[in-house]
């Protein structure tokens, strides 16, 4: 996933938010929830409010936009892995080349590559200088097998090239709790403003109710729709952040097994085909 392609996506998400906004703004009749016909509940005054006093900034909105935000990081969170998984099944040790050029003190020299040989630190050498122009180190597959190549490189050693690796997967594992700081704090903040604009209603309402005064006959029917709308407020936040939630525990885990699926890879079919130079 390129920073432009992320860039992109986010641009999309903030599009799809405004849209979306704009279409509950004019798709649900205020009329139908103005709480001043004994309308139970009001989609209108749940889902934005418009007749809010501070729309379009009201904290309706701002939650849906902290929603999109969030789901458009989940998406780009989402390519990535897909990303990930395409190299590594595309991944093959000795195919694309199925012939290197080997460096040594002596010259240079090519081989055809054996499956059924195992890999010395100077074949693992050339086989990554040839597939490391389409396999780009920030790929989990590129980074992996530069870390095997380099440690078995420099030590050649089967059990040092364990231990780079072992160290280089659970680096990643960090990187990937990282990633979704931002998402799980915006999840975090939407019921925080929702808390805030149940806050705000209350507020509003008891200010109207005084100054009706208690002998007003309009006291109910103007003050109850200022409550309902107040605890609208924090049941919409709840229910955004209840879906933001699930997907970033769905997709976090996702990476995670992504991760560990690559490294898994690596063992199985780079380092276990190892074998230490012979001094």
């Amino acid at each position: 996933m390129t920073l432009s392609n992320a860039v992109l996506i986010r641009i999309i998400s903030f599009i799809f938010s405004i849209l979306w906004i704009v279409l509950l703004s004019f798709g649900l009749p205020i009329e139908s929830g103005d709480g001043t016909e004994g309308v139970a509940f009001s989609w209108h005054a749940f889902l934005i409010a418009t007749q809010d006093p501070m729309y379009p900034f009201n904290l309706q909105v701002m939650m849906w936009v902290a929603f999109f935000f969030c789901l458009g990081e989940l998406m780009i969170h989402w390519l990535n892995i897909s990303e990930q998984n395409a190299h590594t099944v595309s991944f093959s040790l000795y195919q694309n080349p199925n012939v290197v050029v080997v460096k040594t003190e002596q010259g240079d020299f090519q081989i055809a590559l054996n499956k059924n040989e195992a890999l010395k630190p100077e074949i693992l050498a050339a086989i990554y200088r040839a597939k490391k122009e389409y396999l780009p180190e920030s790929t989990l597959m590129g980074h992996f097998f530069k870390t095997i190549n380099y440690q078995f490189h420099s030590s050649n050693s089967v059990a040092d090239v364990y231990s780079a690796l072992t160290s280089a997967i659970e680096l990643k594992l960090h990187q990937v709790e990282l990633r979704y700081t931002v998402v799980k704090y915006l999840a975090w903040l939407i019921p925080t403003l929702g808390f805030i604009g149940t806050v705000i209603g209350i507020a509003v309402a008891l200010g109207q109710a005084g100054a009706m005064g208690s002998s007003d006959p309009n006291l109910l029917a103007e003050v109850v729709p200022l409550l309902a709308t107040a605890f609208y407020t924090t049941l919409l936040a709840l229910l955004l952040s209840a879906i933001v939630m699930v997907l970033i525990q769905v997709i976090q885990a996702k990476d995670e097994t992504t991760v560990n699926d690559v490294a898994t890879f690596c063992l199985d079919n780079i380092v276990r085909m190892l074998k230490e130079r012979k001094e």
